[in-house]
């Protein structure tokens, strides 16, 4: 099970630095300030996210990599409701709000770079639990948790590059819609869908 953890951290560096970098470039999205929060992030990559290796120890035996048919769609759910609960309590709770989620929300509209700029706490609760729990959930194969481990690590870059719109710039705008992600179903079902 120890390969796993090497496959999708890999393959998350990898495919969150090229989309950063795309953006970055394409889009002008560097300044002064990025050095501090490229520090920030690759401080969370490499030192916060290992934490979550010990889980991998009780990886429950997956399913065969067939069974994408039914596990991708619900990942894609439970990620947005793990990340739309987590995600919200932090936002409703003023010490949680104030001294661990307000710096991620420094960037607003938010940019490439800061997609995963965020508190270690927050990175641990929303960013990690939300991505690798879903996967447990299901008992993803290797080729699915790639699969989705390659779909979270650009969105999340997409989401945050403000070139689209879209709907994560809105919450970044307004602090009080879109906690989730994706297809932001638990927003829509909560009434903070905006």
């Amino acid at each position: 099970m120890t390969a796993i953890i090497y496959y999708l951290f890999l393959t998350h560096i990898v495919c969150y630095w090229i989309s950063v970098l795309f953006y970055t470039y394409k889009f002008n999205q560097w300044s002064q300030e990025s050095w501090y929060v490229v520090k920030n992030v690759l401080l969370n990559q490499f030192l916060i996210t290992p934490l979550y290796w010990a889980l991998f120890l009780y990886y429950p035996e997956p399913f065969p990599y067939y069974h994408v048919v039914w596990q991708l769609p619900a990942i894609v759910v439970l990620t947005d409701f793990i990340f739309y609960a987590c995600h919200r309590v932090f936002h409703l709770n003023k010490t949680l709000y104030v001294h661990v989620h307000e710096q991620h929300h420094e960037y607003d509209p938010p940019i490439a770079p800061a997609a995963l700029y965020s508190h270690p706490i927050e990175h641990l609760c929303i960013n990690l639990s939300s991505t690798i729990f879903p996967m447990f959930i299901v008992k993803a194969s290797l080729p699915v948790a790639l699969l989705w481990t390659t779909i979270a690590s650009i969105n999340v870059v997409v989401a945050h590059s403000g070139i689209h719109g879209g709907q994560h710039t809105s919450h970044h705008r307004y602090k009080t819609c879109n906690y989730g992600v994706g297809l932001m179903l638990f927003d829509r079902v909560s009434g903070t869908f905006r």
